[in-house]
C-alpha cells in the first residue's frame, strides 16, 4: 500500500476546490481528514480534522489564491504542526518532516463527510466564532492559527463507541512519535503506514 492522504471536503468547501477534486474510493489505510469551510467575520475559514485523533488544523481568512494552492498550503501546515507539537531536536525533527512527506503524498481531495467528525468540526467553529467576536478579529497569522488550534486540540472529545474521551493533541503527538520511533528502529522509511494504530 502506497502512503497517501485523503481529504474529504464538504459541499461548501468543494466549491472552492473544484480544480482539485478527484474520484477515488475511501482508503482506510490512508490518513483521513475531513474539511469544512465557513464564514466568520465575513472571511472564509477552513477547519480540517483528522478522523481518528479529531486533531484540527485551522485556517482563517482564506482568499482565492490560498484555495488555488490548497494542497500545498495544507501539507505545509501539517508538517509544521507535527514538528512543533512533537518538540524534538533538529535531527529528529528533520526525520519527522520526512515522514510527514511520506504520509501526505499524494493528497487526494474527494467529496464526502462523516457526521461524527462534522459535529466536532462545528464545535471548533463555535469556539472560533466566539473568540473572534470577543476580540473583534480572526487569528491573523499561521502562528496565531496554530495557537488557537492548540487550544481546541487540548479539548477532550468523545468518538462513538469509545468508553472514554480522547485528547486530540495527545493522540496526534503520540501517533507521530510512535511512527518515528518504529521507523528509527528499522532505520529505513516505512512505506506501509499503519493508520489503524492511531487511536
Amino acid at each position: 500500500m502506497d502512503s497517501h492522504m485523503q481529504i474529504h471536503v464538504s459541499r461548501a468547501l468543494s466549491t472552492d476546490l473544484k480544480r482539485f477534486l478527484v474520484q477515488a474510493p475511501v482508503n482506510l489505510q490512508a490518513m483521513q481528514w475531513y474539511a469544512h469551510r465557513v464564514h466568520v467575520l465575513g472571511r472564509k475559514c477552513v477547519i480540517a480534522m483528522e478522523a481518528r485523533s479529531r486533531y484540527a488544523i485551522v485556517m482563517t481568512g482564506l482568499r482565492k489564491a490560498d484555495f488555488d494552492q490548497f494542497p500545498t498550503l495544507f501539507h505545509d501546515r501539517l508538517w509544521r504542526e507535527a514538528v512543533t507539537i512533537c518538540n524534538l531536536d533538529e535531527v529528529r525533527s528533520e526525520r519527522l518532516a520526512g515522514l510527514v512527506d511520506l504520509v501526505a503524498q499524494p493528497v487526494e481531495i474527494i467529496t464526502g463527510f462523516d457526521r461524527s467528525v462534522l459535529a466536532h468540526i462545528r464545535d471548533v467553529v463555535w469556539v472560533l466564532e466566539d473568540k473572534a467576536q470577543e476580540v473583534g478579529s480572526l487569528p491573523g497569522s499561521a502562528a496565531e492559527e496554530f495557537a488557537f488550534g492548540l487550544y481546541v486540540n487540548e479539548t477532550p472529545r468523545f468518538r462513538g463507541g469509545d468508553p472514554e474521551s480522547i485528547y486530540p493533541l495527545k493522540v496526534m503527538r503520540g501517533f507521530w512519535l510512535g511512527l518515528l520511533e518504529r521507523t528509527e528502529r528499522r532505520n529505513s522509511p516505512d512505506n506501509v503506514v499503519p493508520f489503524n494504530r492511531l487511536h
